[in-house]
């Protein structure tokens, strides 16, 4: 791209509005663009970087910075479209990325590490170096986390979470106990003990890391720049760039502003940030509530100037008005828009459901036949705020024959919970039934099995020796089975009840393995007459104990126990093998369909699936006070409501909200 003044761009594909051009003219040193949905945010900062880099030097260069790859893909998009190549002068990166490269230049060595069975294999090691830790202090408060393996998936959790926020800065300076300073903000005590050891042997006594997994890099980077003054530049992003952009400034943690701020503060030319505030829905991410926008701006040159951008290309102005009283928003549309939105009350969920399959066959037959060929590609696409409300919509529109996707969960006899207690009907019934569950519904039950029976294998291979020194023992890594250990499991259980069967009493199909005592085990021995509803067997305390005791935190049990609930609302008076085939009919169907490249008439996402995206069509069911948006505390009432805004700002064309009668949330504001 050559350098010339900079653009109107009135001759683009896209004429700027009043608004956005407040933002290509603005001569600030920094720039917060606060927009709302389908205004242009990214587009609008796009063109301020071609409109940059048309007034700088040949040898000047900026950096657009996103929260994620998709929005480094966005950001790409954008100027492909805009001026048909990304200049060569333009870098683009998360800023992870930006941390990786200036480790790099530091001549660190970067050993990354994406494979989740290794990872999850580590953790396990810290756990057991912990556990000899203790065995020689010992410490009753860590106690509950040590009585057994820990539930990686939270682990994870809590550790991405506490780097966000940087927590160990916030404990340094608590000048509290680690005991003392969990109990005070309500965390887990045993997670961030295992952490902060898990961390001793990822970065060894010379702090030398031994690999980063993803945002270590950031977090690494922070610590160093953690050690410089407030307003002092970092040698090593001194002067690297003539302006630094950076998209999703709703999605921003304290991590990414501390990388954020040494960039501003490093002589790095003007910065121009953009974001829906309104759509920060990630926890330990910065919204504008609360004060966080002065937080933002006080990283910022002090005569940072916030500009708004209310004016929508996305839909119209019946969106609009609806939008906006409900989140007290000021949306507006551009005058060539036309849009449609449909407000409806059910009593039920099955009513919900059935006023959706109702407007699906609208779309698809209706709509369809206005485009005559065009009408593979009509859709119906259902925003939903938790994974379990996928299940009756599931049955419903699965028995209809309807090909559907899930985008951002699985589809519900997927998920390990379900599949475990449908592997659990499937080996209690006699061997020669008709219908066998897939063999995917099968590795999930494995999975199942693994993760709430009690079933986990510590890392007993690792060297005590080793672990005693601080370090992880590498030397046993290559005997691992890896993330296929359980597909190949449920390739040997396929089609066979008896062998499932003996796979759960035994936790191994050895003969000569002695029987466990686990709930799962016990369920085995069960009269044959618990069979003859699918929805009481759902509700049997047994089952529900597996979850009950199972070592995951309160949020998953709490999703466990909720789709158990689901699971047996969809059984309710039918028999085991009845439901079996019936579900397993619809299963098979469906990978039919898919096999025969059916096109998919209904989406089923999650709300952070559907973020940063728009679709033609959009229904958002199940809104109701205490679900969607759900009860939560006071510090997280504002995502809760941002969740809803998302939901219903994906719409192009036609908006369906979908409410109870019982509890509504409309007119608002939320």
């Amino acid at each position: 791209m050559t350098s010339h003044s900079a653009r109107s761009w009135s001759h683009q594909w896209l004429l700027p509005t009043g608004e956005q051009q407040q933002v290509l003219q603005s001569k600030a040193a920094a720039i917060i663009i606060s927009a709302l949905a389908g205004t242009g945010k990214t587009t609008t900062l796009c063109m301020k970087a071609c409109n940059l880099l048309a007034g700088m030097d040949r040898g000047g260069r900026i950096l657009a910075l996103a929260y994620s790859r998709a929005g480094v893909t966005a950001i790409r998009d954008r100027l492909i479209k805009l001026d048909g190549v990304v200049p060569a002068r333009l870098e683009i990166l998360t800023i992870e990325q930006l941390s990786e490269r200036v480790l790099k230049e530091q001549g660190d060595p970067v050993a990354k590490l994406d494979d989740p069975v290794r990872r999850r294999f580590l953790i396990l090691q810290a756990q057991q170096a912990l556990r000899q830790e203790l065995q020689r202090s010992p410490d009753n408060d860590a106690n509950a986390l040590m009585a057994q393996d820990v539930d990686i998936d939270a682990f994870q959790a809590f550790e991405a979470q506490a780097k966000k926020t940087l927590l160990d800065r916030q404990f340094q300076d608590s000048g509290t106990d680690l005991h003392t300073f969990c109990q005070e903000r309500d965390l887990d005590f045993g997670l961030y003990r295992l952490l902060r050891h898990y961390e001793r042997m990822r970065a060894g006594l010379n702090h030398e890391p031994q690999f980063y997994a993803d945002g270590d890099c950031t977090f690494e980077l922070c610590r160093q720049l953690d050690l410089l003054d407030w307003g002092q530049p970092c040698e090593w992003l001194q002067g690297r760039y003539g302006a630094v952009l950076f998209d999703e400034l709703h999605d921003l943690d304290e991590a990414a502003l501390m990388v954020l701020r040494k960039l501003v503060q490093s002589d790095n030319g003007v910065f121009v940030g953009a974001g829906d505030f309104n759509q920060h829905i990630h926890e330990g991410s910065l919204s504008v509530f609360g004060g966080a926008m002065q937080h933002i701006r006080d990283c910022l040159p002090v005569d940072a100037e916030v500009l708004n951008i209310n004016t929508t290309r996305r839909f119209g102005a019946e969106i609009c008005g609806a939008l906006n009283p409900l989140f007290a928003l000021e949306f507006a549309s551009v005058s060539e828009n036309s849009d449609s939105f449909l407000h409806s009350t059910y009593d039920t969920d099955e009513h919900c459901a059935q006023q959706l399959v109702e407007v699906h066959a609208q779309i698809v037959n209706g709509w369809g036949a206005l485009q005559g060929g065009k009408s593979k590609h009509s859709a119906l696409n259902v925003m939903l705020r938790n994974p379990q409300d996928s299940m009756l919509l599931e049955w419903v529109f699965g028995h209809e024959g309807v090909h559907y996707g899930c985008q951002g969960m699985s589809v519900f006899y997927l998920r390990k919970e379900v599949a475990l207690v449908l592997s659990l009907m499937w080996a209690l019934q006699d061997s020669n039934a008709e219908r066998h569950l897939t063999l995917g519904i099968v590795s999930a039950a494995v999975q199942g099995l693994i993760h709430y029976g009690r079933r986990n294998a510590l890392a007993h291979g690792a060297d005590a020796d080793v672990l005693a020194q601080g370090q992880f023992d590498q030397t046993c890594w290559t005997a691992l089975h890896g993330a296929s250990e359980s597909h190949q499991m449920a390739v040997t259980l396929y089609a066979d009840s008896a062998r499932m069967r003996r796979y759960i009493l035994h936790g191994t199909l050895n003969p000569q393995a002695s029987e466990l005592d686990d709930h799962c085990a016990k369920m085995m021995a069960l009269a044959p007459d618990v069979l003859g509803d699918a929805g009481a067997f759902c509700r049997h305390p047994w089952v529900r104990r597996i979850f009950d005791d199972a070592s995951i935190n309160g949020q998953e049990r709490s999703a466990c126990l909720a789709s158990l609930d689901g699971l047996s609302r969809l059984g309710r008076g039918i028999p085991v093998g009845e439901f079996l085939g019936r579900l397993t009919l619809m299963a098979r169907g469906s990978i039919e369909r898919h096999q025969h490249k059916e096109p998919v008439t209904l989406r089923l996402m999650s709300v952070d699936a559907c973020k940063g995206r728009e679709f033609t069509f959009v229904a958002v069911p199940f809104v109701e006070r205490g679900r969607f948006p759900s009860t939560v505390t006071h510090n997280e009432a504002y995502r809760e409501r941002n969740m809803l805004y998302v939901a219903m700002t994906r719409a192009r064309t036609a908006l369906w909200l979908l409410e109870s009668v019982a509890r509504p949330v409309t007119p608002g504001p939320v």
